[in-house]
């Protein structure tokens, strides 16, 4: 990315919690945050979703039942910025375990040096759909790289 480039922003951050549904209510109780959605799948486990401003950020801070899925998240201005990214991380052989495409989001992950969950991903405009994530190489290539 050059000079003229947005840098990426922190987008939302994901951590384990023993009973989401509870944690979320304190979050919006005490910060005002909106609950987004609560649902869960075999990835995160029980999850809900919260957001200050879920009109600019569909998702700030996500509570997980599953301690793996924790993560962080940088949100990118563009496609061309998603995608170089995408190329800077194979070019510098970082393992992308996985993509992911759910209206709200188009992105992928990969691991920083002490092993911490990290996603990069460009929002979406479209109603948020629970989609498994994709973990053969060649889709992920086609879901970032054949995109829009």
């Amino acid at each position: 990315m050059g000079a003229q480039a947005t840098r990426p922003r922190l987008g939302h951050v994901a951590v384990p919690a023993s009973d989401p549904h509870r944690l979320g209510r304190f979050y919006r109780d005490l910060l005002d945050l909106e609950i987004v959605r609560e649902n869960g799948n075999a990835q995160v486990g029980e999850a809900v979703l919260l957001s200050g401003e879920p009109a600019e950020e569909d998702h700030e801070l996500v509570l997980l039942t599953n301690p793996a899925a924790q993560h962080l998240a940088f949100r990118v201005a563009s496609l061309e910025q998603l995608r170089t990214l995408y190329h800077r991380a194979n070019q510098q052989g970082l393992r992308i375990p996985y993509a992911l495409e759910s209206g709200v989001a188009l992105g992928f992950f990969v691991r920083d040096p002490e092993g911490n969950a990290l996603e990069i991903y460009i929002a979406q405009d479209s109603p948020h759909r629970e989609k498994p994530p994709l973990t053969d190489p060649d889709e992920i290539d086609r879901l970032i790289l054949a995109s829009h």
